[in-house]
């Protein structure tokens, strides 16, 4: 496609005036008119990866519902990535570039409730992650036989780091399809559920991974492995009957992993069926059940990523071997599992909110040990974890500026709720409030306030007090 002239807007763009935060800050994290006036349907995103030279190039047609009457909208894209153009039904739009967001024109304004698509070209070279997946990026490594081993994590840093969209945590598409490009012979594997491969008619040396996600996901889930995997095929049997996929029984477990290494996988894989049966027996069968779940090697420690999770901990216990006395289970597998649930399924709607994730995943691993090893031991891992709290700011962040609070989400988060549950003294209705929350928002994005309310209605309004000062404040345990 030949590049659009860009004609400058003059669209308003407010600051929010906290004076830590730039422009971009509030570019990214609010929510204006531009980006209220539509809802993200659908994304059909195309990427030819080039790891010769670290680029990559592609294009991303957004099926959108208009929500109100606007004649412009926001969309993301980091500035070190160059887009080409921007088109709906063969025409050109305008656009303009403020940080790494661009406002696109339209012709008219929109018709309520009408269902438009629009098709973004770009391409460029991504920022590498220094240390993934704490800062996030492309990670562009070689395996132990030279062979190119690539992914990508960018929670936190957004999808927009690497491919256009509305980059928004409140706005999940509800469903997705993602074709990579990749040159031969490695693999490419993605989120969902993989279609046919095609071949790529302008070069025989390149194949096409097609891959289709059934349901609502975030944007930083969004990913792809590349390297010379094998794959190992396994399943799981519910226990349970459910309501949202129930013309099967059986969830597909796929496991991808570099290939000297298969062996290895085929034993450490062994704990992921007994997790399944726990976590399904504590928030309900695995949210996620169309698309099955993935156990992905990567090239770096590990990640949430959607029916896809990442794993780096080379088949060792803890975290790379590091663990608990006692507590040798692989860290990794249990904690990003435990994401499908918490931050996949239910997500925050603002980084802000992130201890939604963190808090709950974590005490899911407690509640994992206490299933597996007894109560005592739960409060013990509990106690031991408590030792990392920093104490430096509040959990819960400024709202609006993509902005998260203290890793103290994690442990300290942890820590809180089994206090909750104490205080609760009541475990039939703790665990059943659990679920609900897994039933009541599921594949859903929700924020501090809707969490709240729904644990003040099961357990009374006095009993949540301390939970909302803890969060919200710099309060020592």
């Amino acid at each position: 496609m030949k590049k659009t002239v860009v004609l400058f807007l003059c669209v308003f763009v407010p600051f929010l005036g906290l004076g830590q935060f730039a422009l971009k800050d509030s570019l990214r994290g609010a929510l204006r008119p531009e980006r209220t006036c539509f809802d993200v349907v659908h994304y059909d995103l195309s990427v030819k990866i080039n790891y010769e030279d670290s680029t990559i190039s592609g294009f991303n047609t957004i099926t959108y519902k208009t929500l109100d009457t606007s004649d412009v909208i926001q969309l993301d894209l980091f500035r070190n990535m160059e887009i080409d153009s921007v088109v709906q039904a063969g025409v050109l739009l305008e656009y303009e570039r403020i940080e790494d967001a661009f406002y696109v024109r339209f012709k008219n304004k929109f018709v309520i409730d009408s269902v438009e698509k629009l098709t973004v070209y770009y391409q460029g070279k991504p920022t590498v992650a220094a240390h993934a997946p704490w800062d996030g990026g492309f990670v562009w490594k070689e395996d132990s036989l030279q062979r190119p081993f690539i992914g990508v994590a960018c929670e936190g840093m957004g999808a927009s780091s690497w491919w256009p969209n509305k980059d928004h945590l409140s706005d999940k598409p509800d469903s997705m399809d993602i074709h990579f490009t990749i040159p031969k012979p490695y693999k490419c594997i993605a989120n969902g559920i993989q279609l046919q491969k095609t071949k790529c008619k302008e070069d025989s040396s390149l194949h096409t991974f097609n891959w289709h996600v059934s349901y609502p996901i975030i944007n930083y889930n969004v990913t792809f492995y590349i390297g010379a995997f094998v794959k190992i095929s396994d399943y799981y049997l519910s226990k349970i009957p459910s309501a949202r996929d129930s013309s099967s029984d059986t969830l597909k477990l796929n496991y991808f992993v570099l290939d000297y290494n298969e062996g290895k996988a085929v034993q450490h894989f062994e704990q992921v069926k007994p997790m399944l049966e726990i976590y399904e027996a504590l928030f309900g069968r695995y949210p996620f059940w169309k698309d099955g779940y993935k156990l992905v090697e990567a090239p770096y420690l590990g990640m949430e990523h959607q029916s896809a999770i990442a794993y780096g901990n080379k088949f060792k216990k803890g975290y790379l071997g590091r663990h608990l006395p006692g507590y040798d289970f692989d860290y990794v597998i249990i904690h990003e599992t435990g994401h499908e649930y918490w931050g996949n399924s239910v997500s925050m709607q603002d980084l802000a909110d992130m201890w939604i994730h963190e808090a709950f995943c974590t005490y899911t691993e407690a509640l994992y040990v206490e299933k597996m090893f007894g109560y005592e031991r739960m409060v013990n891992y509990v106690q031991k974890g408590s030792r990392n709290v920093q104490n430096d700011k509040a959990i819960i962040g400024h709202y609006h500026v993509n902005n998260m609070g203290s890793s103290d989400m994690y442990m300290k988060g942890s820590v809180l709720l089994h206090t909750l549950r104490t205080f609760v003294d009541e475990d039939t209705l703790w665990f059943a409030t659990l679920k609900e929350i897994q039933t009541k928002f599921a594949y859903q994005s929700v924020n501090s306030e809707d969490v709240f309310e729904l644990l003040e209605g099961a357990f009374g309004i006095e009993k949540l007090v301390f939970l909302k000062h803890f969060l919200k404040s710099n309060f020592q345990l």
